[in-house]
């Protein structure tokens, strides 16, 4: 392999891999040498995905998958207003941090909350911020507060109608009732299913007592049959014994007259003679 083999193959190489150089790069691009201002630029995509997944939200039509995703939207709400404390953490941190930076960076922080609470999620609407004394009074020599309460509209204490469930609350209403109605009535089934299983098990209980005492007697009538049975055979073995004993001794007995026969038989041919 020459040295041409080698820079060909190194180039193959590296264009293999030069988009995951790039990538790299990009990222390291995007980082600044201010961690507040990566910070804030990272929680306000975030707080424009959420907007974007809210206006999403807002379109869909199934209420319970719409409350399931605003309730997931209020989860990732709390998680950004938990990351806020980070962000203010770092208002002192970097280069160059005059008053007015730190003044600039407050408002930051301000706008960064008031975006994230600003994000509809199906409860809170968009929370107008409290402006600066328009509910405190202080009195002299006391800090007394007084709530000033403003734009109340009266007609929601007098019209009846104020309170009354809208169609899609009573929509939702409905639904839950007979959500309720059908689990209702599937624990009943449940309850009749497990007391009939209680009642087979308490019956097959009872029977199993009861055979259980009928297989212990027919043991013990078993155990004595057996025993029975045993006797009668070491009787009849010692009666086949002693039978067997008693036709042998007359097979000998034959035996024995037989052969003396034919002694005397042979005994007297062989006087003759």
């Amino acid at each position: 392999m020459n040295v041409a083999d080698i820079v060909q193959r190194s180039d193959i190489v590296l264009k293999k891999y030069e988009k995951y150089l790039v990538e790299k790069d990009t990222k390291k691009e995007h980082k600044s040498q201010d961690p507040f201002l990566d910070e804030y630029a990272n929680l306000l995509e975030r707080v424009n995905e959420l907007n974007l997944k809210a206006d999403e939200i807002s379109n869909e039509k199934n209420r319970a998958l719409k409350a399931t995703l605003n309730a997931e939207l209020r989860r990732a709400k709390g998680v950004l207003l938990e990351e806020v404390p980070k962000l203010e953490k770092l208002m002192k941190k970097g280069k160059h941090v005059t008053a007015e930076v730190m003044d600039d960076r407050a408002a930051k922080v301000k706008q960064i909350r008031e975006a994230i609470d600003g994000i509809p999620d199906g409860v809170h609407g968009p929370r107008k911020p409290i402006k600066p004394g328009s509910g405190l009074s202080p009195t002299k020599g006391k800090n007394v507060v007084n709530l000033a309460v403003t734009n109340v509209d009266s007609r929601a204490f007098t019209n009846e109608n104020h309170y009354k469930h809208s169609a899609e609350t009573s929509a939702f209403r409905q639904e839950y009732e007979l959500a309720a109605k059908k689990q209702d009535m599937a624990l009943d089934n449940i309850e009749k299913g497990l007391s009939t299983l209680k009642g087979i098990g308490e019956a097959m209980g009872e029977t199993l007592q009861t055979q259980d005492v009928l297989l212990d007697e027919i043991d013990t009538k078993m155990d004595k049959v057996t025993k029975e049975l045993r006797t009668n055979n070491m009787k009849l073995k010692g009666l086949v014994t002693q039978m067997r004993s008693s036709r042998n001794f007359c097979i000998d007995l034959t035996l024995i007259c037989i052969i003396l026969g034919i002694a005397l038989y042979i005994y007297n041919v062989v006087q003759k003679k």
